[in-house]
């Protein structure tokens, strides 16, 4: 779990030119040596955060964002969300509460909604005072041989009847976007405050389909005004062909103004 220099040096340089401070926090993948990987483009990082009161002191809130995400405006309306009694604030899963109920069985949350954990406001005095790692391995260890969504399914597990759902502008998913022109789910705040690429195709990707995901090639560039972005970094982002540029305008076009979503 490490992030070269050359990275580490970029990112500081970014934050500089925007007046924010970045900190890297060692983390230890032989912490969660014993956790399965069951997502083939999710590494076990992702488990790093079922640890975070060990890496985070004297902080009581934090927010979490996956790296596959775009934030479109201020967070601070998430921020302001009392979560006193709660370990956390998220938003429903509907890939999973609506498209595979079934699978909530399984892992026994059949009675309980199903959040998506890209995007967390999260009690880490809760999580300090529950000792949710050892929670966490304590659920992993009964329900190892059917969970799919690795540490997501573990949160949705360990913190069930302790969530406070928010509005899906706040982490809003491919499925989200579908089910609204469905006129399956219509209760979607205006406008989208993150938009969440989970699934294997992200915004650096051609095949990527989802809200805004022209942004991020725009980014990288306006980046690259600021500091000196290297080569490699270009690599990832796939070059779309025009007529793909065309196709993802009057998408946006058509969401906008026919669905309502942007």
């Amino acid at each position: 779990m490490k992030i070269n220099q050359e990275n580490k040096t970029i990112i500081n340089n970014l934050a500089s030119a925007y007046f924010c401070k970045v900190f890297f926090l060692p983390v230890s993948e032989a912490d969660f040596q014993n956790f399965p990987k069951t997502i083939d483009y999710i590494s076990l990082a992702t488990y790093a955060r079922l640890n975070l009161t060990k890496y985070i002191k004297n902080i009581e809130k934090a927010i979490y964002i996956d790296v596959d995400t775009l934030t479109n405006s201020s967070l601070q309306e998430l921020w302001n969300i009392d979560i006193t009694n709660y370990y956390l604030a998220g938003c429903r899963d509907t890939f999973i509460d609506v498209k595979n109920e079934a699978y909530k069985k399984t892992i026994g949350l059949e009675e309980y909604s199903y959040f998506n954990a890209g995007i967390l406001l999260i009690n880490l005095n809760k999580w300090k005072e529950e000792n949710i790692f050892q929670k966490s391995i304590n659920w992993m260890n009964k329900y190892n041989n059917v969970m799919k969504y690795q540490d997501q399914d573990i949160l949705n597990g360990i913190c069930k009847g302790k969530v406070k759902f928010i509005n899906n502008r706040f982490n809003f998913t491919p499925t989200d976007r579908g089910l609204i022109k469905k006129k399956n789910l219509l209760h979607v705040k205006m406008p989208i405050v993150i938009s969440h690429y989970c699934g294997p195709y992200k915004f650096w990707h051609k095949k990527c389909g989802h809200l805004n995901c022209h942004i991020g090639n725009l980014l990288l560039k306006e980046m690259d005004k600021i500091i000196d972005i290297p080569s490699s970094w270009y690599d990832h982002f796939e070059k779309i062909p025009f007529l793909m540029k065309i196709k993802r305008l009057r998408k946006r076009i058509k969401d906008k103004f026919i669905y309502g979503i942007y």
